[in-house]
């Protein structure tokens, strides 16, 4: 009765959720084996994405968002708005992503 309990607790308190990537960020926990384990969470998202909205909802699914930083782009933790790393520390810097979508959407309208 009390897990059941705390379950459902913690699925209608959505306030403190936080993905473990953006934990491991607020607490000083960050490291290579963190960036590695996301990297490889985020990597499907990344590769089949054809556009930036295409991208958006594939990490929204996923519990993260994008948002630019001077000529950076940031993957975010959707929950607690917590700033996890630059796509180019996952391996897609912001400007090859744009290139690949520019190319993409070039290649459909010919």
């Amino acid at each position: 009765m009390f897990a059941k309990h705390s379950i459902e607790n913690e699925l209608q308190d959505v306030t403190y959720k936080q993905s473990a990537w953006a934990t491991a960020r607020v607490t000083g926990r960050w490291g290579t084996e963190m960036e590695v384990s996301l990297r490889t969470y985020l990597y499907e998202e990344f590769s089949k994405a054809r556009s930036w909205l295409d991208l958006r909802r594939r990490l929204v699914s996923k519990g993260f968002y994008l948002k630019q930083v001077d000529d950076r782009v940031r993957l975010r933790d959707a929950y607690s708005n917590v700033d996890i790393c630059s796509c180019r520390r996952l391996g897609f810097p912001s400007a090859e992503l744009t290139t690949k979508f520019a190319d993409i959407r070039a290649a459909t309208t010919s």
